[in-house]
């Protein structure tokens, strides 16, 4: 997070914008303007504010309870203090004051001991390691799960997963300022996680936001500079890569590009969302081959519930399964970077997936 942006009113202007073979790292200082397609969406709830102050609050995670969807938790880091767990109303109900945790994810499903459970991963800058952790869905709390798992890295950032077809787990970390990525597979064996180091490369430029769609193989990373780019997830894919977006282009995003996460549609639909921080909105681009452009949307007060819109924000996590009645097509969880009313700490705001979809005219695959 570079400083705290007002919330700005923009002229309207915009095109759709394809993909393209951007190679140009370098910032793109082109004062991008609001896309016609803008349009405004309330947060319908929020979680208790973190405990830290200043710039603290930063990156979500969302666990879907595999039996009872209102149970569903919300994993969100204090980057200054650990982990929060939170209820689908926003109460606090477990902390890890386990270190600067800056990025969090999660993944269901990897064997421990002849059980399927959900490994939780995030990037601890007080020790320079992934921290790994087991949920636990009877009592929906996160328990250490092994070593940490040291990155090499100066200041460990941005974090995110993949799971492949074929069964492997794989974190993904990057470091602050230096646009290198590292590749870890987990494993677990022998009652013991443990992790080995799969892959390297680097984007260029700093970058943070990022996530790998395990469906397609595909991982989406923010440059936060310069664009939204499209690489491989699996180990062997190198460092090719494609642009979806661009810092200055038609669709008018504005640096800082930050967090990133996939709604996914049945049939190989959904979309991907982009914390477009810079321009304090929301850009959303098609989960298929194309990744096209398809809208942007901001989200504002809402006098009616009293909880105030987001300006500034860093990671972000949507859902396409239902999590109760309030979001009946998923969720979205965004980090607010001025929570009100002014001198409350940040914290997270949630969406219903539902109201952005209305307000962009979406479909339900995508």
């Amino acid at each position: 997070m570079r400083q705290m942006l007002i919330r700005n009113a923009f002229c309207v202007l915009g095109l759709a914008v394809a993909g393209c073979a951007l190679q140009s790292t370098e910032p793109l200082a082109v004062p991008a303007a609001v896309p016609a397609s803008l349009r405004q969406v309330a947060p319908v709830a929020e979680t208790t504010a973190v405990d830290s102050a200043g710039d603290a609050a930063d990156d979500p995670a969302i666990w879907v309870h595999p039996e009872n969807p209102a149970l569903s938790l919300v994993i969100g880091t204090d980057k200054q203090k650990g982990l929060n767990v939170y209820d689908l109303d926003g109460r606090l109900l477990q902390a890890l004051p386990d270190g600067r945790m800056n990025n969090v994810d999660l993944r269901d499903g990897f064997a421990v001991d002849g059980r399927r459970m959900t490994l939780v991963a995030a990037s601890n800058r007080t020790d320079r390691t992934i921290a790994l952790y087991l949920l636990d869905p009877g009592t929906r709390r996160l328990t250490r799960a092994g070593d940490p798992v040291p990155t090499g890295f100066v200041e460990p950032y941005g974090l995110c997963m993949y799971a492949s077809r074929d069964g492997a787990y794989f974190v993904f970390v990057n470091d602050a300022g230096t646009g290198q990525f590292r590749q870890w597979r987990i494993r677990a064996a022998g009652g013991r996680i443990g992790a080995e180091r799969v892959r390297a490369f680097r984007v260029g430029s700093q970058a943070e936001g990022c996530v790998a769609d395990d469906e397609t193989g595909a991982l989406y990373v923010a440059e936060e500079d310069v664009a939204l780019w499209r690489y491989g997830a699996d180990p062997g894919s190198g460092s090719a890569r494609r642009a979806i977006d661009q810092v200055g282009g038609a669709s008018g995003l504005v640096a800082d590009l930050e967090g990133v996460s996939i709604w996914h549609g049945r049939g190989g639909g959904g979309y991907i969302v982009l914390s477009n921080q810079g321009a304090n909105r929301y850009a959303v681009y098609r989960r298929d081959d194309t990744n096209a452009y398809v809208g942007s949307f901001e989200l504002v007060d809402d006098a009616r519930t009293g909880i105030d819109g987001t300006a500034d924000t860093d990671g972000l996590a949507v859902t396409s399964q239902p999590v109760g009645p309030r979001f009946p097509d998923g969720l979205l969880v965004v980090q607010d970077g001025s929570n009100l009313p002014a001198g409350q700490n940040q914290n997270f705001k949630y969406v219903s997936w539902r109201d952005v979809a209305t307000a962009l005219g979406l479909s339900g695959e995508g």
